[in-house]
Parts: structure tokens; C-alpha cells; sequence
């Protein structure tokens, strides 16, 4: 290969070290799929490319324990993030002084050990990269931490977190499912190795643990076990007292976004409101549960607070749906006939889209929160809506038909308009009471059209 050749795939190696993993990906699964004959230089950039992605499988093996707070990933309360290529930038760092190492850590990797001896070699690799950090010999990295809270000193001291956390991370869903005696005892011995380790050893474990779940919510169960389910204000002073704050300000903000619904923006708003609203019943229960809280405390009044505007703004809202409901399906001013109880159906103009799409915003939103009702303080209120509402739409169901079997297109109201409102009647019911419900006015409907 010719040293222009050389030249130019040198090049193109540093674009591929910087590549995303997708885009290395994409690469190799072209150049495999392509079926032609290689020259020289295709054959040595299929390699590269191989090389690259045994690479990147080797860091992630290696930082695996750390790994968390370096993945691009939507997060529902702030924790603890570092720019993605970090630990790539990193790695090449290491590669000038470390490289005989770095070899045998994607050696380890190809060939699938899983043996101590292979564990071993990945945590010499992430001790070396926090000495690296620690001795200004990562300077691509360090810039990158440069900035950020904490600096290069805390991202090398979660380096050296990693092989203490290098068998605490797989157990971590067991501990949130089932905190007894022996899973409490294994949560404190590994906070305790995480704090000897650096100073702030135990707050970055959680960190890291926290950055791990689906719910970081749950954090609050691994914060209890460590402190013997402590009383709210001692965790308000300990160093993990960020954890709660976060949490609480979280249901803070979800109560906000409660008061901005705006049903006029339909099912759609309505269902992520209350899917919000789930989160913030679920955080308030975690506190509930894992602290002794304490009205007297700082903690332990706001939770109790939070929870009574929680209940309150849900109960706002569910005031809604009755009135708009009443939009979409308006009825006459006052019911005729000496056996009516409710007024009858109002036909006189086509249903108003916007009128109805709000009534659904809410109803998404009733239905959404039927769940959380319990737990959040406001079931017994949603149910009373409820009734009101299964009333409601029964007795509209009821005179539409009605209508259908008698004056619709014979003198009244044209039948199309008398079928629109019992579609719009039936999507109701289907929120709620059940979707059968709203088929079987959708059924008598048809029966009483063809009748």
C-alpha cells in the first residue's frame, strides 16, 4: 500500500474512532453486505472497522459499573450525567501509555471470559484511568469534565468506584424488589466499601445506582436500607439529602404542569397529565413508605403539602369534566313530559368539535388517574364524578335512540346529527365505564336506525 494510501486511511481511522456507535455500525454492515471483491485498502478498512467495534464492546465491559451517568438517555429527575464520549475520549487517552493493557482488556472481551482473571483486568483498566486523570496524562478527557460539577476529580474517583460496583449493579434489581435482612446488609457493606474508597464514595454510589433505574424514585428504598429507615430530618442533613430534594421538586414541578393542562389540546394532554400525576403519587409513596416523616419536620410537611395540592388539583380538574361533558353533549333548558328527570337531548345544531375534544382531554385525564386515585387522596372524589357522569351519558344514550326510533328524519332532527351525537356519546361511555358498554350503543344504535 502505497504511503499516500496510508496516509489517507489514517485519516479515516481517526473519523472512525469518533464515530457514533450507530454509524460504526452502519459501516460494518455495508462493507459485509456489499458481496464485491476488496483491493487493499477496502480489506484494511473492513479490519479497521472490526477493530473499532471490538473496541467499543470492550469499553463497554470494562465501564460497565460506571457506565450509567455516560448514556444518552431521557431522565425523569436530574442525576448525575457526563457528555456520551467521555469514556471513549478516555480510553484514547490511555492508549499512548497504557495500550499493552488496553490490549488485553479487548482480548478478554473477544473471547467472552468471564473468569475473576478477566475481571481483574478490567478494573486495573478503570484504576488506570483515574490514575491517568489524576496525573494530567488524559488531557481530551479531562477537558471534558473540565466543567462540569465535580470536575476530573470526581469522574476519577467514580473510576475507581468501579470494581467495588462491578458486582453491586447486577444485583440492584433484586435489592429495590425485596429489601430483607441479607439484601439490607448487602446495600450497607457496599455503601460503606464505596465511602472508604473516595471521600464522596457513598454519594457517587447512589449516583450511579440512581442513573441506573427506570424509577430513580426508588432510590429512597436504597437510602433507607443504608440508614436503618431513618426519620426524614436526619436524611435532610446527611449527604444524601440531595436525593429527597430532587424527588420533591419534582412533584412540585408535576403539580405545576397539572394546573397548565389544557384539556382543549385533547386525549393526548389528558393522558400525559395524568401519567405525570402517577409519577408524583408513586414519589410521594416512596417517602411514605421508606422514611418515618414526621409533620414537625421540614421533609415530612412538605411531603404532607405536596400531597394535599396534589389531591386538590386533581380535584380541580375532575370538576371539569361534568360542565364539559355538558358542552359536548348539550341538552335542552328544561326536560318535558311529567316522567322526565333529565332534560332531553339538544339537536338543533351539529356537535361542536372543540367542545368535544376538550370532554375527551378530560376524560383521558379522569381515566388516567384512576389508578393513583387511592394512593393520591382522591378516589372517593373521582368516584363520585364518575356516577354522575355514567348517569349522565345513560339517560343522553337512552333519548337518542329513542329519538331515532321515533322523530329523527320524520319531522326531526336529521338522522345523521341524532347518530353523530350517539357516536360521541358511545366514545364517552367507552372512558367512563368500558369500551363494551359503548358497543352496545353502538349496536342498538344501528338497530334502531334499520328498524
Amino acid at each position: 500500500m502505497s504511503s499516500k494510501a496510508e496516509a489517507k486511511l489514517a485519516i479515516v481511522r481517526q473519523l472512525i474512532e469518533r464515530a457514533s456507535d450507530s454509524v460504526v455500525r452502519s459501516l460494518e454492515q455495508a462493507l459485509m453486505g456489499s458481496g464485491g471483491s476488496y483491493n487493499a485498502a477496502s480489506e484494511a478498512l473492513c479490519e479497521m472497522i472490526a477493530a473499532e467495534r471490538r473496541v467499543r464492546r470492550a469499553q463497554s465491559v470494562v465501564f460497565a459499573p460506571v457506565i450509567a451517568p455516560f448514556v444518552r438517555r431521557p431522565r425523569l429527575l436530574p442525576t448525575l450525567q457526563y457528555p456520551p464520549d467521555t469514556l471513549k475520549v478516555l480510553w484514547r487517552d490511555l492508549k499512548a501509555t497504557r495500550g499493552e493493557l488496553l490490549d488485553k482488556a479487548v482480548d478478554a472481551v473477544a473471547a467472552d471470559a468471564t473468569a475473576h482473571d478477566s475481571y481483574a483486568v478490567f478494573d486495573e483498566v478503570c484504576i488506570a484511568a483515574a490514575a491517568a486523570l489524576d496525573a494530567g496524562e488524559a488531557p481530551a478527557a479531562a477537558a471534558l469534565a473540565a466543567n462540569l460539577p465535580g470536575g476530573v476529580a470526581q469522574l476519577s474517583q467514580l473510576l475507581r468506584l468501579a470494581p467495588s460496583l462491578r458486582g453491586v449493579i447486577p444485583r440492584l434489581d433484586g435489592w429495590l424488589r425485596n429489601l430483607n435482612g441479607d439484601n439490607v446488609a448487602s446495600v450497607r457493606l457496599a455503601f460503606k466499601d464505596s465511602a472508604v474508597i473516595c471521600d464522596d464514595g457513598g454519594l457517587l454510589m447512589m449516583e450511579i445506582l440512581s442513573a441506573q433505574l427506570q424509577e430513580p424514585w426508588q432510590i429512597l428504598r436504597l437510602i433507607s436500607a443504608v440508614m436503618d429507615h431513618p426519620a426524614d430530618g436526619f436524611v435532610a442533613i446527611s449527604e444524601l439529602a440531595p436525593f429527597g430534594e430532587r424527588i420533591m421538586s419534582d412533584i412540585g414541578s408535576r403539580i405545576d404542569a397539572l394546573k397548565r393542562f389544557d384539556a382543549g389540546q385533547g386525549p393526548e394532554a389528558g393522558r400525559a397529565a395524568a401519567a405525570g400525576i402517577a409519577v408524583a403519587v408513586q414519589e410521594i409513596g416512596e417517602f411514605e413508605q421508606w422514611l418515618k416523616l414526621s409533620r414537625d419536620s421540614v421533609w415530612g410537611a412538605r411531603i404532607f403539602e405536596l400531597k394535599r395540592n396534589l389531591a386538590a388539583g386533581v380535584e380541580a380538574r375532575l370538576k371539569e369534566v361534568e360542565p364539559a361533558v355538558a358542552q359536548a353533549l348539550p341538552q335542552t333548558s328544561k326536560p318535558f313530559g311529567t316522567k322526565s328527570l333529565r332534560a332531553p337531548a339538544k339537536l338543533t345544531d351539529d356537535p361542536n368539535p372543540n367542545a368535544v375534544f376538550k370532554a375527551e382531554g378530560l376524560l383521558a385525564f379522569m381515566d388516567g388517574v384512576r389508578s393513583s386515585a387511592p394512593a393520591g387522596g382522591y378516589g372517593s372524589f373521582r368516584g363520585k364524578v364518575v356516577e354522575a357522569l355514567d348517569e349522565r351519558l345513560d339517560h343522553y344514550a337512552e333519548d337518542l335512540i329513542d329519538r331515532l326510533l321515533t322523530d329523527a328524519g320524520r319531522g326531526g332532527p336529521p338522522v345523521e346529527r341524532v347518530r353523530a351525537y350517539l357516536e360521541i356519546a358511545a366514545r364517552f361511555v367507552a372512558q367512563v365505564r368500558d369500551p363494551k358498554a359503548a358497543d352496545i350503543i353502538r349496536r342498538r344504535s344501528a338497530s334502531a336506525q334499520a328498524a
